[in-house]
């Protein structure tokens, strides 16, 4: 044991086994002279019995030191034959690596799957090289982050397709505060009541389809400017519009005394203005609405109701908020929610063919844009029951 401590380094496993065995050897020998007088059946017994346990932390060590396996069965082989077949057979048996069939079998898959996996990184390289400085560059890289994919930028610009809806977003996300503000306030609530109505019009179809078709966060949980927007929309909204109202009105007294008709003034610049404005507005959310769902993997049908969803959700809960009847499943107001399925649909379409990026939003956005235009130019409503004069309309309780 003295040579053991001041001899051997412990950090060297080879000096570390070979002197694990030299004490084995020596204690042997001391144990099989002290006995000597004693029994050769007792005697061996007592050597077996303390070799097992000297045995075993050399395989401990044999098996933690992968450099020490050669020299420990070399020296272990030199004395085989100094000690009974039983012992021999004990200690051979020490010095195998022990691993459990379990262990083996999640060695085995651990290394398979590394190995496909190295495969598919080579495939991948292969097919494309690794250019940082491109993708860098590259504004419509797909991000990890709210609704941006192959097809939409995180910010506007006007060097992609991408930025270009990114910014008809921003507008419609504006125009759907400002007229749930106003439909707000036409209804009774306050100034607080305004701003949560505004917010929830810009962003309420984003986070209807998020949370209940798609099962996930909101986008306006980590996109927080679009809060900021439609809240600052609202807010100033309240205050402004009643201007604005007056001097509509003002404008059309004008025109009415300069010898138009009525019922050619009441459609004028303001109104014009905002259904345009509402009509980007809802093609950009109905082909966002569409990227999202196709991001997901979900079927085309899903991904146009996501995009319907996306476009008029938003409106539905304004209406139920307010107190109102839903715009867009009542035909007291022109079509409104088919012209968003009917973008949506033309947009998954143009997908599905492979189309250009450009390709696919500017078709999305024309059937959109022309069809609700359409509806607002010819009246387009949808057919219901003629309740008060067919008799089929059923009590209400009040």
């Amino acid at each position: 044991f003295f040579f053991v401590s001041k001899g051997v380094k412990a950090s060297t496993g080879t000096r570390h086994s070979a002197c694990l065995f030299a004490c084995v050897n020596a204690l042997k020998t001391h144990v099989s002279s002290a006995f000597a007088s004693y029994k050769q059946d007792t005697a061996l017994s007592i050597i077996e019995t303390i070799s097992k346990l000297m045995f075993t932390i050399t395989s401990i060590t044999v098996t933690s030191f992968p450099t020490c396996r050669v020299l420990g069965n070399k020296t272990c082989l030199s004395h085989l034959g100094q000690m009974p077949k039983r012992a021999v057979l004990h200690r051979q048996c020490l010095l195998r690596p022990h691993r459990s069939k379990s262990a083996a079998r999640k060695n085995s898959v651990a290394k398979t799957t590394q190995q496909q996996q190295q495969q598919q990184q080579t495939q991948l390289n292969s097919k494309k090289p690794c250019n940082p400085q491109a993708d860098s560059k590259n504004v419509n890289a797909t991000s990890s982050l709210g609704r941006d994919d192959a097809s939409l930028s995180r910010y506007p610009n006007i060097t992609s397709p991408g930025g270009i809806l990114r910014g008809l977003d921003y507008v419609g996300t504006v125009t759907f505060a400002l007229t749930g503000s106003v439909t707000a306030a036409q209804s009774g609530l306050d100034v607080f009541g305004c701003c949560m109505v505004g917010m929830v019009t810009g962003v309420g179809g984003g986070s209807i389809r998020d949370a209940v078709f798609l099962a996930r966060r909101p986008f306006w949980t980590f996109e927080t400017e679009y809060i900021w927007m439609t809240i600052a929309t609202a807010f100033v909204t309240f205050f402004a519009w009643p201007s604005v109202m007056e001097w509509q009105e003002e404008h059309r007294q004008k025109r009415i005394n300069q010898g138009e008709k009525s019922d050619d003034v009441q459609y004028d610049t303001v109104d014009l203005a905002l259904d345009t404005f509402d009509a980007i507005g809802l093609s950009a959310f109905a082909i966002i609405g569409a990227q999202n769902g196709i991001r997901a993997g979900t079927s085309m049908l899903v991904s146009g109701i996501c995009g319907m969803t996306t476009s008029t959700f938003g409106g539905l809960t304004r209406d139920v908020l307010c107190g109102r009847p839903v715009r867009i499943v009542h035909s007291n107001a022109e079509i409104y929610a088919q012209p968003a399925l009917a973008g949506a649909s033309i947009y998954l379409m143009a997908h599905r063919f492979g189309a250009a990026p450009m390709t696919r939003i500017g078709l999305g956005m024309v059937t959109c844009m022309g069809s609700r235009f359409l509806a607002v130019q010819q009246d387009v409503k949808l057919h219901t029951w003629d309740t008060k004069n067919d008799g089929l309309g059923v009590a209400v309780r009040k």
